[in-house]
Protein backbone atom coordinates (compact mmCIF):
# COMPACT_ATOMS: atom_id res chain seq x y z
CA UNK A 1 0.00 0.00 0.00
CA UNK A 2 1.18 3.37 -1.20
CA UNK A 3 2.11 5.47 2.31
CA UNK A 4 0.37 8.99 1.70
CA UNK A 5 3.19 12.04 0.90
CA UNK A 6 1.85 14.10 3.76
CA UNK A 7 2.44 11.54 6.36
CA UNK A 8 5.92 11.36 5.47
CA UNK A 9 6.55 14.80 5.40
CA UNK A 10 5.04 14.97 8.92
CA UNK A 11 2.57 17.20 7.46
CA UNK A 12 -1.80 17.90 7.51
CA UNK A 13 -3.07 17.87 4.15
CA UNK A 14 -4.87 20.86 4.15
CA UNK A 15 -1.42 22.68 4.79
CA UNK A 16 -0.21 26.01 2.35
CA UNK A 17 2.49 25.38 -0.34
CA UNK A 18 5.05 27.06 1.90
CA UNK A 19 3.58 25.14 5.16
CA UNK A 20 4.40 22.01 2.80
CA UNK A 21 7.87 23.37 2.06
CA UNK A 22 8.46 24.06 5.04
CA UNK A 23 7.95 20.59 6.17
CA UNK A 24 9.82 18.87 3.60
CA UNK A 25 12.44 20.93 4.64
CA UNK A 26 12.23 20.31 8.22
CA UNK A 27 12.47 16.36 7.16
CA UNK A 28 15.36 16.54 5.20
CA UNK A 29 17.13 18.17 7.93
CA UNK A 30 16.28 15.23 10.09
CA UNK A 31 17.88 12.68 7.87
CA UNK A 32 20.99 14.56 5.67
CA UNK A 33 23.20 14.29 9.07
CA UNK A 34 23.07 10.68 8.81
CA UNK A 35 23.45 10.04 4.96
CA UNK A 36 27.32 9.20 5.27
CA UNK A 37 26.53 7.06 8.35
CA UNK A 38 28.88 3.94 7.96
CA UNK A 39 26.57 1.03 7.44
CA UNK A 40 22.98 0.42 7.73
CA UNK A 41 22.25 3.61 9.22
CA UNK A 42 23.59 5.70 6.17
CA UNK A 43 21.75 3.27 3.82
CA UNK A 44 18.62 4.04 5.72
CA UNK A 45 18.84 7.71 5.72
CA UNK A 46 19.68 7.60 1.83
CA UNK A 47 16.35 5.66 1.42
CA UNK A 48 14.48 7.74 3.51
CA UNK A 49 15.89 11.06 1.88
CA UNK A 50 14.64 9.05 -2.00
CA UNK A 51 11.29 9.13 -0.42
CA UNK A 52 10.78 12.42 1.00
CA UNK A 53 11.57 13.80 -2.37
CA UNK A 54 9.24 11.66 -3.73
CA UNK A 55 6.30 12.35 -1.22
CA UNK A 56 7.25 16.19 -1.24
CA UNK A 57 6.53 15.84 -5.08
CA UNK A 58 3.47 14.23 -4.92
CA UNK A 59 2.06 16.31 -2.30
CA UNK A 60 2.77 19.63 -4.44
CA UNK A 61 1.05 18.40 -7.12
CA UNK A 62 -2.21 17.57 -4.88
CA UNK A 63 -2.59 20.95 -3.62
CA UNK A 64 -1.83 22.48 -7.15
CA UNK A 65 -4.85 20.23 -8.32
CA UNK A 66 -7.10 21.78 -5.42
CA UNK A 67 -6.62 25.07 -6.55
CA UNK A 68 -8.45 26.92 -9.71
CA UNK A 69 -5.32 28.55 -11.19
CA UNK A 70 -4.98 31.80 -13.67
CA UNK A 71 -2.01 32.17 -15.37
CA UNK A 72 1.00 32.38 -13.41
CA UNK A 73 2.17 35.87 -14.93
CA UNK A 74 -0.94 37.13 -13.22
CA UNK A 75 -0.61 35.37 -10.23
CA UNK A 76 2.92 36.84 -10.00
CA UNK A 77 1.83 40.56 -10.83
CA UNK A 78 -0.79 40.20 -7.80
CA UNK A 79 1.37 39.00 -5.26
CA UNK A 80 3.92 41.51 -6.10
CA UNK A 81 1.47 44.16 -5.36
CA UNK A 82 0.68 42.97 -2.54
CA UNK A 83 4.42 42.52 -1.33
CA UNK A 84 4.71 46.26 -2.50
CA UNK A 85 2.44 46.91 0.14
CA UNK A 86 3.91 45.03 2.94
CA UNK A 87 0.90 42.53 3.24
CA UNK A 88 2.80 39.26 2.99
CA UNK A 89 0.23 37.37 4.08
CA UNK A 90 -1.69 37.85 1.68
CA UNK A 91 1.22 37.66 -1.09
CA UNK A 92 1.82 34.11 0.29
CA UNK A 93 -1.57 32.99 -0.34
CA UNK A 94 -1.60 34.26 -3.91
CA UNK A 95 1.58 32.54 -4.47
CA UNK A 96 0.01 29.05 -3.18
CA UNK A 97 -2.51 29.28 -5.59
CA UNK A 98 0.57 29.79 -8.47
CA UNK A 99 0.09 27.20 -11.04
CA UNK A 100 4.52 27.40 -11.73
CA UNK A 101 6.86 28.12 -9.61
CA UNK A 102 9.21 30.33 -12.19
CA UNK A 103 12.61 32.08 -11.34
CA UNK A 104 10.35 34.99 -10.49
CA UNK A 105 8.21 32.79 -8.02
CA UNK A 106 10.93 31.77 -5.86
CA UNK A 107 12.00 35.54 -6.12
CA UNK A 108 9.04 37.42 -4.75
CA UNK A 109 8.83 34.13 -1.72
CA UNK A 110 12.18 34.89 -0.82
CA UNK A 111 10.86 38.26 -0.20
CA UNK A 112 8.26 37.36 2.08
CA UNK A 113 10.76 34.96 3.47
CA UNK A 114 12.68 37.72 4.68
CA UNK A 115 10.14 40.11 5.53
CA UNK A 116 9.28 37.50 8.10
CA UNK A 117 12.94 36.60 9.52
CA UNK A 118 13.43 33.48 8.03
CA UNK A 119 16.85 34.65 6.17
CA UNK A 120 18.20 31.21 5.28
CA UNK A 121 14.94 30.19 3.46
CA UNK A 122 15.25 33.27 1.47
CA UNK A 123 18.86 32.90 0.53
CA UNK A 124 18.03 29.44 -0.58
CA UNK A 125 15.09 30.50 -2.74
CA UNK A 126 17.13 33.49 -4.11
CA UNK A 127 19.77 30.96 -5.22
CA UNK A 128 17.01 29.11 -6.54
CA UNK A 129 15.57 32.24 -8.87
CA UNK A 130 19.15 32.60 -9.64
CA UNK A 131 19.67 29.11 -10.73
CA UNK A 132 16.80 28.78 -12.67
CA UNK A 133 17.81 32.42 -14.92
CA UNK A 134 21.28 32.89 -14.53
CA UNK A 135 21.00 36.01 -16.87
CA UNK A 136 18.62 37.83 -14.44
CA UNK A 137 20.65 41.28 -13.29
CA UNK A 138 17.72 41.68 -10.63
CA UNK A 139 17.99 38.37 -8.91
CA UNK A 140 22.00 38.09 -9.14
CA UNK A 141 21.87 41.44 -7.58
CA UNK A 142 19.73 41.08 -4.72
CA UNK A 143 21.60 37.06 -4.18
CA UNK A 144 25.03 39.52 -4.25
CA UNK A 145 23.60 41.77 -1.27
CA UNK A 146 22.11 38.18 0.55
CA UNK A 147 25.36 36.55 0.80
CA UNK A 148 27.39 39.40 1.16
CA UNK A 149 25.77 40.39 4.30
CA UNK A 150 27.58 39.99 7.41
CA UNK A 151 25.97 38.12 10.75
CA UNK A 152 26.76 40.85 13.37
CA UNK A 153 25.16 43.83 10.90
CA UNK A 154 21.64 42.25 12.38
CA UNK A 155 22.79 44.37 15.44
CA UNK A 156 23.16 47.60 16.51
CA UNK A 157 26.28 48.95 18.64
CA UNK A 158 24.46 48.58 21.92
CA UNK A 159 23.67 44.58 20.86
CA UNK A 160 19.48 45.42 19.76
CA UNK A 161 18.28 44.41 17.21
CA UNK A 162 18.47 45.68 13.86
CA UNK A 163 15.19 46.18 11.61
CA UNK A 164 15.42 45.34 8.11
CA UNK A 165 13.05 46.10 5.44
CA UNK A 166 12.61 45.19 1.90
CA UNK A 167 12.91 48.28 0.21
CA UNK A 168 12.05 48.79 -3.91
CA UNK A 169 13.62 51.46 -5.34
CA UNK A 170 11.05 51.92 -8.09
CA UNK A 171 8.54 49.80 -9.82
CA UNK A 172 10.95 47.87 -12.55
CA UNK A 173 14.22 47.38 -9.73
CA UNK A 174 14.21 45.76 -6.61
CA UNK A 175 17.04 45.21 -4.03
CA UNK A 176 17.47 43.75 -0.60
CA UNK A 177 19.02 46.55 2.08
CA UNK A 178 19.35 47.31 5.00
CA UNK A 179 16.41 50.01 6.28
CA UNK A 180 19.72 52.42 7.61
CA UNK A 181 21.37 52.61 4.15
CA UNK A 182 17.86 54.87 3.38
CA UNK A 183 18.96 57.57 6.18
CA UNK A 184 20.81 60.50 4.80
CA UNK A 185 24.69 59.82 4.90
CA UNK A 186 27.21 60.67 7.92
CA UNK A 187 29.76 63.05 6.56
CA UNK A 188 32.34 65.45 7.69
CA UNK A 189 32.47 69.10 7.95
CA UNK A 190 34.09 70.33 4.75
CA UNK A 191 35.93 73.70 4.28
CA UNK A 192 32.45 75.34 2.96
CA UNK A 193 30.52 74.32 6.04
CA UNK A 194 33.56 75.97 7.99
CA UNK A 195 33.31 79.16 6.29
CA UNK A 196 29.79 79.41 6.47
CA UNK A 197 30.00 78.45 10.50
CA UNK A 198 32.49 81.32 10.91
CA UNK A 199 30.93 83.98 8.50
CA UNK A 200 27.32 83.04 11.22
CA UNK A 201 29.36 83.14 14.10
CA UNK A 202 30.68 86.36 12.89
CA UNK A 203 27.27 88.30 12.20
CA UNK A 204 25.87 87.14 15.92
CA UNK A 205 28.75 88.52 17.50
CA UNK A 206 28.81 92.29 15.28
CA UNK A 207 24.92 92.22 16.14
CA UNK A 208 26.53 91.89 19.68
CA UNK A 209 28.84 94.69 19.41
CA UNK A 210 31.39 92.51 18.87
CA UNK A 211 33.20 91.43 16.23
CA UNK A 212 35.03 87.59 15.46
CA UNK A 213 35.93 88.42 12.11
CA UNK A 214 37.77 92.14 11.38
CA UNK A 215 37.97 91.86 7.69
CA UNK A 216 34.66 91.59 7.06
Amino acid sequence: MQKDPFVILGANDQVTQNELYEAYKAKRREWEPKRFAVGDEGTEACEKLDEIEQAYREADEILKSRYYVTDSPDKLKEADELIKKANYDEAQKVLDTAAERTAEWYFLQSIISYAKKREAEALEQLRTAVSMEPGNAKYAEALKHMEGKKVNSAYNNDGSARSRVYAYRDDSERSYRDDDQYRSPQRGMSPCDCCAGLMCADCCCECMGGDLISCC
